[in-house]
């Protein structure tokens, strides 16, 4: 379901030539759940993590999906990223 609901987000910002962000890759990902379980002492559910892989944190009309924080990627994204990790602990 949340494939269908991306691949409509995705043509609609195509409509505004804007894209959204890549998915992280699988050392991001391991990274990511390392810091989450150092940090804030939490596992991140599986299906959360393959939607990381497709689509690294997003912000549409209100809507966001908190991605792996910057400083734990390797390369700038699309957007800018609400990260998981920084906006828990605020």
């Amino acid at each position: 379901m949340w494939k269908a609901k991306l691949q409509q987000i995705v043509q609609e910002m195509h409509s505004y030539d804007e894209e959204i962000n890549v998915g992280a890759t699988k050392e991001e990902i391991q990274l990511f759940c390392e810091k989450c379980r150092a940090e804030l002492k939490a596992d991140i559910p599986d299906e959360y993590l393959r939607i990381l892989e497709v689509v690294n944190g997003i912000e549409f009309n209100g809507f966001i999906l908190y991605g792996i924080d910057e400083e734990l990627l390797d390369e700038q994204q699309n957007q800018s990223i609400y990260g998981l990790i920084e906006y828990n602990k605020i």
